[in-house]
């Protein structure tokens, strides 16, 4: 879309018709404050965007003035345009009626549209939509500017990301992404229900699904609580710049920054290397155990004596064991060996006769008192009357002497604490190693912390020595040393907010692969082979989205940082960086200056409005790439920050790129001292355009009166 023509008629200080025949490139429209520069823009605005109310307030007065009362005049805003091989004229326009002195009433408010084809005929269409066809509403956005302050218009968080949907690639992935993610959700739901049509994992699954629900919200606050603390960082950050810029030796304190950062880290790596939990280690690494071999000797002696008098006392045993085997051996051997009579044959009664009768019955021999015979017969009387007694206790003459066998027990264990003795020897030299390395970790802390109070009493020397007054300077390094602070605290909070979310995210994982485990075992194979696919494919649209999405973002960086450097050319530029920030439920894009990789904060504004020019030239160039289109650029005094030289330099690269511009600007004119008229300087002749016109109020007039006042366009 090229702009041929704009024609204003009656439009506040544009009394009657006044045009403006534009070409392709570069048209300058110079013009002092106040002579009619910003209504030009205005009126433009006023035809794409303007709408049917306080219509009066934009009739010129020097017209009205001259109209009769009762008749009327039209206040129009015309554009011919060419697009396509097309030309097309959009009009707004409105009657004005003068009613009386000074007033009037406004009629016939519209908006007329004529195509003109190769041939000459001209149609009559909808002027709104024309407009909206040939100067899309969302363009209009990236191309008009009025001032410096509008150039940065990717202050709010959504701006780049609808200029990013608007002309990347990833917009046509959104209708594809939404419903693959309904999709998705409809085969999860059925999935669902029909594994809870299995009763046996009906408690489980719901147990899971509320663990799943609660590490969503936990992973989502912790999020916001990374995003709120990265927030915080660049505001610290941008404020210890600040603070920085009042210091002469720039490169010094940086050094020192740096040297201090790393002896930070340093201190923190050792304290995490000090190991002092020795509670734990007393019992798990049984240290308690360090004084336990005297305690051994003891209990192995007293193990040893006891074995030996249990040996003993076994041995005195198993001697009388002995003792009554023998006996009964040597009965057996006076028997020659027969098998004795059982003891109470002959009976008690038969023997006790016997013995009276002193005769043994048995073998019908005499046994007179004193006898060998009678003696054995008392014997063997003797001997049953014993048995008798003892028979109650029968039990125990088969018990062993020690019933259980605890000393085998306890010389078992003695020889097992022995053995153990080697490495309960080595927890001394373990204890003394360990002291000794936390106490080497702490003398090195020692000395890195006098370190550290060196480095920084030198970084308060130089920020001593600065440019502001010493009132403020007190306040400076108060402030920067607290934000010092803030600044490690926070970025500890980022490292524990990342640990945080990764481990969440390793947790929700896990608990997905659980509820899909069940799915798989209960639910519909079919159902599940179905999430499965759908699953994939939103993946596949969402992840296409995101990398069509960087690689515009990609595209759009290049681009801006070569007209960044354009613009600057011979001077400080830094470079512009575009950053994709995912926030809880949206994607954010910032745009920063960076130099050397370090954010770059408070640039004057002349590299801000040089940042946002160059960023607004590569969405021109991006929409035309993308679009096969072309789209004008108006802008309204952008450049008032640069200072004549750099505007000269500007201009005369901007020539050079692509795309028809408009530049309204107030530099290269002067007054005269003595006869205080105002003209262009030669200096203007040196700048390379297409097109240039002057646009000046008519002399003379009155500052005080509207009717006076008329703005005439000079085409240079």
């Amino acid at each position: 879309m090229i702009i041929r023509k704009i024609q204003i008629d009656n439009y506040l200080c544009y009394y009657d018709t006044n045009t403006f025949e534009l070409s392709e490139g570069l048209n300058i429209i110079l013009g002092e404050n106040g002579e009619g520069k910003t209504k030009f823009f205005e009126s433009v605005d006023w035809l794409f965007n303007g709408e049917n109310r306080d219509l009066d307030m934009l009739v010129s007065a020097k017209k009205l003035e001259e109209t009769e009362i009762g008749d009327s005049f039209r206040i129009r805003v015309s554009m011919s345009v060419e697009q396509y091989g097309e030309k097309s004229i959009i009009t707004k326009s409105f009657l004005a009626k003068k009613g009386k002195a000074n007033e009037c009433s406004t009629s016939s408010f519209m908006i007329e549209g004529i195509k003109e084809n190769s041939s000459g005929e001209r149609t009559q269409v909808d002027g709104t939509l024309l407009l909206d066809r040939i100067f899309p509403f969302q363009i209009q956005k990236y191309s008009m500017f009025k001032g410096e302050a509008e150039l940065n218009i990717f202050e709010s968080d959504s701006a780049l990301v609808n200029l990013i949907n608007l002309f990347s690639e990833a917009k046509h992935y959104d209708k594809y992404s939404e419903k693959g993610a309904f999709l998705r959700e409809k085969a999860e739901k059925a999935v669902e229900d029909s594994s809870k049509l299995d009763k046996k994992n009906e408690a489980l699954y719901k147990k899971l699904e509320g663990e799943i629900l609660f590490l969503k919200n936990e992973k989502a606050k912790y999020l916001v609580h990374l995003n709120s603390t990265e927030e915080e960082i660049r505001k610290i950050e941008g404020n210890l710049q600040l603070a920085e810029s009042h210091v002469n030796n720039a490169d010094a304190l940086e050094t020192l920054n740096k040297r201090i950062k790393e002896i930070e880290e340093r201190i923190s790596y050792l304290n995490g290397r000090i190991d002092e939990n020795y509670t734990t280690s007393l019992f798990d690494e049984n240290w308690i155990l360090v004084n336990f071999e005297s305690f051994h000797k003891e209990f192995a002696e007293k193990v040893s004596a006891h074995s030996k008098k249990s040996r003993e006392l076994q041995s005195e045993f198993d001697k009388q064991k002995g003792i009554k085997e023998g006996e009964k051996k040597a009965k057996a051997e006076l028997l020659n060996n027969a098998v004795p009579l059982p003891i109470g044959v002959p009976s008690k009664s038969h023997m006790e006769e016997m013995l009276n009768d002193e005769i043994c019955k048995v073998c019908n021999r005499e046994a007179e008192k004193g006898s060998e015979a009678y003696e054995f017969m008392m014997k063997r009387l003797k001997t049953y009357l014993e048995s008798q007694v003892v028979e109650d206790n029968e039990l125990e003459k088969d018990e062993p002497l020690f019933k259980f066998d605890y000393i085998n027990r306890l010389e078992n264990l003695s020889i097992s604490h022995e053995d153990n003795l080697k490495n309960l020897r080595l927890i001394r030299t373990k204890i003394k190693e360990l002291f000794e390395f936390n106490d080497d970790r702490k003398k090195d802390i020692e000395e890195l912390n006098e370190q550290l109070e060196k480095e920084i009493t030198e970084r308060e020397r130089i920020l001593g020595n600065s440019s502001i007054v010493e009132e403020k300077l007190i306040d400076v390094l108060k402030n920067y040393n607290a934000w010092q602070r803030d600044l490690k605290n926070h970025n500890q909070f980022q490292l524990d907010y990342t640990t945080k979310l990764k481990n969440l995210e390793t947790e929700l994982l896990a608990k997905k692969e659980k509820k899909d485990e069940i799915d798989t075992n209960s639910a519909n194979s079919f159902l599940i082979k179905t999430r499965n696919i759908l699953r994939d494919i939103e993946t596949i649209f969402k992840d296409t989205k995101e990398n069509k999405f960087d690689e515009f973002i990609e595209k759009l960086q290049t681009k801006s940082n070569s007209f960044f450097k354009t613009i600057n050319i011979d001077a400080f530029t830094g470079t512009i960086v575009f950053t994709r920030r995912n926030k809880v439920n949206s994607t954010i894009v910032e745009i920063e200056l960076q130099e050397g990789g370090r954010t770059f904060y408070k640039p004057n504004q002349s590299l801000l409005t040089s940042q946002h020019i160059s960023i607004l030239f590569a969405i021109s160039e991006l929409a035309s790439e993308i679009q096969e289109e072309n789209f004008p650029m108006i802008f309204d005094a952008p450049t008032s920050s640069f200072g004549e030289n750099k505007t000269a330099q500007f201009l005369n690269l901007i020539n050079e790129t692509e795309n028809q511009k408009i530049l309204l600007i107030k530099d290269f004119l002067q007054t005269d001292k003595g006869a205080k008229a105002l003209s262009i300087k030669k200096e203007f002749e040196n700048i390379r355009r297409d097109k240039a016109f002057w646009v000046k109020l008519e002399r003379p007039f009155d500052p005080n009166n509207l009717k006076t006042i008329n703005t005439q366009v000079i085409t240079l």
